[in-house]
């Protein structure tokens, strides 16, 4: 990956070369400090991070910049950096800080050794973004899974919270552009509202409060998650949720995978909510490897699944390094190639490694895109073959599209809602027939 500065309306030829990153498993990316004093070069694995910075000033007419490297890439540290008065402010997991931490360093001592903590959380709670301002910096995260928002005054030190209009909700930052301002904007979404937007005002510590009764029956439920990649399954507002409400359903979302989704599962039955006969789930990408793995882990839990462009090769891909992406995914997955623990790992839970002698009176429903680029198509397919051929008493209804990419049928709205009242309408008619 390459770096180059360009000159508008100049010829590509006369680009300088700023920076070139050789290994491959890295993703690069350029962004420009809240001030606009330094442009940063950022270069991310999914397990490290290696920051360079510019002066956003530097005259490329006089040929490339010197660049300036933050701190060396580590294994299993991960840090991302803004600028403020001389300061750079750090997010970091640096120091065993899992949940990640924020620190500061002067800008002409970057090195680690000088970083100094400013907001630490505790045991129960992570940081997963802040935002810098003149006078105040905004900190984003969870606090016992639910979204919390600090503000860490820059003059006094000191951090209050942000009252939030609504407990169980998605919160999304908002751009502000702006950076000498006394208010910042994010919105809010709940499972039963759409996209709400809000402004505080720091100096008053006001907010504009809203009110939402959330509501929901008992018997059938869908459980969805993702699990993978340190996801939650947020509280969004998913308009295809009500024809299942309408009728009696519980969404349930698990921010969990495998054995834990299971655990979830076996709770909700044991808490009188649901029956198998009336436990459904549905998942995508990951989510569907999550979600088409409960065939052989519990082929007796569920009534119906729906597996939208599912991962459920995953031993496969992780074997074939020169695939698109494979390298990149070892931190998430391990290297089987290299590794047996995680050769063994992964084939116990890849759905199409677990096809034989199965038996099961669970439905399923899958979905695969030609056009896809992460989840090959032969991967749902060729489950759904072998799921056919092993275990030919079980229902598997597959659908390809040709024109899919992996987000979906296209841009449309109604293409996407076509292709959600098909599903809806699979597990309406398996689990309330």
């Amino acid at each position: 990956m390459q770096v180059y500065a360009h000159r508008l309306g100049t010829d590509q030829e006369d680009d300088i070369l700023v920076f070139e990153e050789p290994d491959d498993t890295v993703f690069v990316d350029i962004t420009s400090t809240k001030d606009h004093q330094y442009v940063t070069i950022n270069c991310n694995s999914l397990s490290s991070s290696e920051v360079r910075v510019i002066p956003a000033s530097h005259d490329f007419e006089r040929g490339a910049p010197n660049l300036t490297l933050v701190q060396a890439r580590e294994p299993g540290v991960e840090y991302y950096v803004d600028h403020h008065s001389n300061t750079f402010y750090v997010l970091t997991n640096a120091d065993g800080a899992t949940n990640f931490k924020l620190m500061r360093t002067p800008s002409n001592a970057l090195d680690k050794s000088h970083w100094e903590d400013v907001i630490t959380v505790g045991p129960t709670e992570t940081i997963d973004d802040v935002d810098v301002f003149q006078d105040y910096v905004v900190v984003y995260g969870r606090r016992d899974g639910l979204p919390m928002v600090l503000c860490h005054d820059m003059q006094t030190r000191e951090t209050h919270p942000v009252p939030l209009p609504e407990k169980f909700c998605v919160l999304h930052p908002g751009t502000n552009l702006e950076f000498n301002t006394d208010t910042f904007r994010f919105s809010v979404v709940s499972p039963f509202a759409h996209e709400s937007t809000f402004d505080y005002d720091v100096a008053k510590k006001k907010l504009l409060p809203v009110r939402i009764q959330p509501i929901h029956r008992k018997n059938p439920v869908l459980m969805r998650s993702y699990g993978a990649y340190g996801m939650n399954t947020d509280p969004d507002f998913r308009i295809e949720n009500f024809p299942l409400l309408e009728r009696g359903w519980i969404i349930a979302l698990a921010h969990v995978s495998f054995r834990d989704f299971i655990s979830v599962a076996e709770n909700l039955i044991d808490a009188k909510l649901t029956t198998p006969g009336y436990l459904a789930a549905m998942g995508g990408s990951a989510g569907g490897l999550l979600v088409g793995a409960m065939l052989h882990m519990r082929p007796d839990l569920f009534r119906a699944l729906v597996c939208r462009v599912p991962f459920v090769d995953p031993l496969s891909a992780m074997l074939q390094p020169d695939h698109p992406l494979t390298q990149i995914e070892y931190p998430e997955w391990g290297n089987p190639t290299e590794d047996a623990a995680a050769y063994n790992l992964i084939r116990s839970y890849a759905p199409y490694e677990n096809t034989t002698g199965l038996q099961t009176t669970t439905s399923t429903y899958v979905t695969a895109g030609l056009k896809d680029q992460r989840v090959a198509y032969w991967q749902p397919l060729k489950w759904v073959a072998a799921m056919r051929h092993d275990a030919p008493a079980t229902e598997m209804l597959l659908k390809v599209d040709e024109d899919r990419g992996h987000f979906g049928g296209g841009s449309e709205q109604d293409v996407r809602l076509n292709e959600l009242a098909e599903q809806l309408a699979f597990l309406i008619s398996r689990v309330q027939q």
